[in-house]
């Protein structure tokens, strides 16, 4: 496994091509430089090593902290949004694979979908909420949207034959809730980084949760809301969890809640906002979350 490694130095960021390798005398992982890349603000994809140029952790780093080719990346990304708009409208499949293919190559999986899918998809819903886009083309852009991150999925399953799992995760929405497309690329995103994931969305009564969560007890619960009218009812929700898991990590995330005014009445205890962050950060801090509560 190759990854870039920051260090900060007299308060400049720089970056280093590091390989991880397992100790099998010491039973534990070990870190190996490869390269030194220079200042992180300035690395570039042609500066790794050939073998490690295309890797998707490593086009996703570049692209989320290196300034050069800014101005070229923003022009591709807007020019892709265009189409993905266009080709989410038609509920033209294969035309979105071809889109993700040119993307995530270039930058990953993830970027794919903060940087294309989830800001479509909310100028969709903006748009329909204004009457500016009748309900059928949003319900065929929805479908589609929720269709490309399953084909996105399955093709990376096919792919993939052993990999550590890191914990279970368990993703739902509110009873009512019935927007689910972010539940399904959180499970992507967290399937792709070894989470096993029982996405349980959408509109999910609170005693329905209950039962499931007496068969097994997982390392957190991720709760999505799209609509304000299903605050109270997530409200709801984590008072009937906490009854029963109290220390159990609960993880909000979703439009209704991305206004700071929104998120004051869920600061308790084990209970987490994931407001307006990227998904590389919100795996962060969910994974992050879990290893501390699990040393408690």
């Amino acid at each position: 496994m190759v990854y870039i490694r920051r260090k900060k130095v007299k308060g400049i960021d720089y970056a280093y091509l590091v390989k991880s390798i397992w100790d099998h005398t010491n039973r534990t992982s070990r870190q190996e430089t490869v390269k030194y890349l220079g200042k992180l603000s300035r690395v570039t994809q042609e500066m790794v090593p050939i073998e490690y140029r295309n890797d998707p952790a490593i086009i996703s780093f570049i692209t989320r902290y290196s300034t050069v080719n800014v101005k070229k990346n923003d022009s591709l990304t807007k020019k892709l949004s265009l189409d993905l708009f266009k080709m989410l409208s038609a509920g033209d499949l294969q035309s979105l694979v071809k889109i993700y293919d040119k993307y995530a190559s270039l930058f990953g999986m993830i970027q794919f979908y903060d940087n294309l899918l989830k800001p479509v998809m909310y100028n969709i819903g903006h748009q329909w909420a204004e009457g500016k886009l009748d309900v059928a083309t949003e319900h065929v852009c929805v479908n589609t949207a929720n269709a490309l991150v399953k084909t996105i999925d399955e093709r990376r399953l096919n792919r993939v034959t052993t990999h550590q799992k890191r914990g279970t995760i368990f993703v739902c929405t509110p009873n009512g809730e019935q927007h689910n497309l972010a539940c399904h690329i959180i499970e992507s995103v967290l399937l792709s980084k070894g989470y096993k994931v029982y996405n349980a969305s959408p509109s999910l009564p609170a005693d329905s949760v209950i039962n499931s969560l007496k068969n097994f007890t997982p390392d957190a619960i991720l709760i999505s809301i799209t609509l304000t009218d299903h605050l109270q009812t997530t409200r709801n929700l984590i008072r009937k969890i906490r009854t029963h898991l109290p220390y159990l990590p609960i993880f909000l995330g979703g439009i209704a809640i991305n206004h700071p005014n929104k998120t004051s009445e869920y600061n308790t205890a084990y209970t987490y906002v994931i407001r307006n962050v990227v998904l590389a950060d919100a795996i962060k801090l969910i994974r992050s979350t879990i290893l501390q509560i699990q040393k408690i």
